[in-house]
């Protein structure tokens, strides 16, 4: 379990300094280490600070509890918010500089029983964005989405929770796409990836400049491409729609659970359905799970239950690796995480099928027969591939049928 070494704490007219330097280490482990979030919570009897890497929650260092006030206090500070406030949630934000890379942090703060509780969302907009071919499609995927993309109108949709790696698939489309003769614009909350050639444009929902109006005004600047970082709402939907309609190629997130259920997450918003299904150029539904460390990966004998399991969805148990663990995965056998999806690509006869509204079991039933794929399925490929284990696979299949 990786530890932080406790800075010496001392109870003086420099404990303020010698707090900042301590809040200032974690955040600097914690982007070293990769993490996209910092959990700072308070107990009755100690002070827990944890990072979440590659998906898990870490333990990082235990501090004593009379650390907490002054620790989040420091936090909210550099986050400009109200440090007198100690009931209500509040959320800030401030920029931090390590080893030559800016790293945008987000801060959320909430009351608990003990004290307030942060959690700091680390956002590396210097970090390079992911090759398509690498993100973990298969072949057929790869070729399905490179179509979509390729399209000079329609509506795309990439569904999942959050955390899931949305934002990296659709800019890593982007950076495929030659913006040379095209205008390319993208709305998002916040801006993760800085990408050259193209207009990025923060959205400020404190200043009444939201998604849906500044999709508004991006309409009137002729745009080619839209990215829309969020579909959050019902005017955000429309517009969006209506865009894809009118000539416009327009990718957005949304919340939903499969391919499929981003289609009727509009439904549920009052699109009309022959709208969408004229609009809808696909959807695309994924979730993160934990790669392989590459530096202590070692070929594995499947046993007979992972031979079973892959038989039974009809893949080889042959190259399948696992992690026997080193420094460099922090001993846990994986390190970085690789995306398994399920893309659902329009045809003629699902369109006409859309607008009829059928109920989302009979419409997966046809899009299945279709050619799409289970999102249990691309893990457990992945897995005999040797890009992640069976466990692992596994441990997404539990959480899709959860969901």
């Amino acid at each position: 379990m990786a530890q932080i070494q406790e800075l010496p704490i001392i109870e003086s007219e420099f404990e303020e300094a010698s707090i900042s330097d301590l809040v200032q280490q974690v955040i600097e482990k914690a982007v070293r280490d990769r993490a996209s979030d910092i959990h700072l919570e308070p107990y009755q009897e100690k002070f827990l600070v944890r990072a979440r890497i590659d998906g898990r929650l870490t333990n990082y260092a235990e501090y004593p509890a009379r650390l907490a006030s002054a620790i989040v206090s420091r936090v909210k500070v550099m986050s400009q918010m109200n440090i007198i406030e100690r009931r209500r949630p509040q959320d800030g934000q401030f920029s931090t500089t390590f080893e030559g890379r800016q790293v945008d942090v987000r801060v959320s703060s909430v009351a608990t029983i003990n004290g307030e509780k942060v959690v700091l969302r680390l956002l590396d907009s210097s970090r390079p964005t992911v090759e398509l071919a690498d993100l973990g499609m298969s072949t057929s995927q790869l070729n399905s989405f490179e179509r979509m993309i390729s399209a000079s109108n329609g509506l795309i949709l990439v569904a999942g929770p959050t955390g899931s790696g949305k934002s990296t698939t659709l800019h890593s489309a982007l950076k495929i796409i030659s913006v040379e003769h095209k205008n390319v614009v993208t709305i998002e909350d916040p801006v993760e990836y800085v990408v050259p050639g193209i207009t990025q444009i923060p959205v400020h929902d404190a200043n009444e400049a939201g998604f849906a109006v500044q999709l508004r005004a991006v309409i009137r600047q002729d745009p080619d491409i839209i990215m829309v970082g969020e579909t959050r709402d019902v005017e955000t939907a429309r517009i969006s729609v209506q865009a894809a309609l009118t000539g416009h190629l327009v990718l957005s997130t949304i919340h939903a659970t499969d391919a499929v259920g981003a289609i009727y997450r509009l439904i549920q918003m009052d699109i009309e359905s022959h709208l969408l299904a004229s609009a809808f150029r696909g959807a695309i539904s994924q979730r993160l799970i934990r790669k392989i460390c590459a530096d202590c990966a070692t070929a594995h004998k499947a046993t007979l239950t992972e031979q079973k399991i892959l038989k039974l969805h009809g893949l080889p148990a042959t190259d399948l690796q696992i992690g026997k663990g080193c420094d460099s995965c922090r001993n846990t056998g994986y390190r970085e995480r690789v995306a398994a999806f399920q893309i659902l690509e329009s045809s003629d006869f699902l369109s006409e099928f859309m607008v009829s509204r059928p109920q989302p079991t009979l419409f997966r039933k046809h899009a299945l027969e279709a050619g799409m794929t289970t999102m249990e399925y691309e893990a457990l490929r992945l897995a005999s591939e040797g890009v992640t284990s069976v466990e692992e696979a596994l441990t997404l299949a539990v959480a899709n049928d959860i969901a």
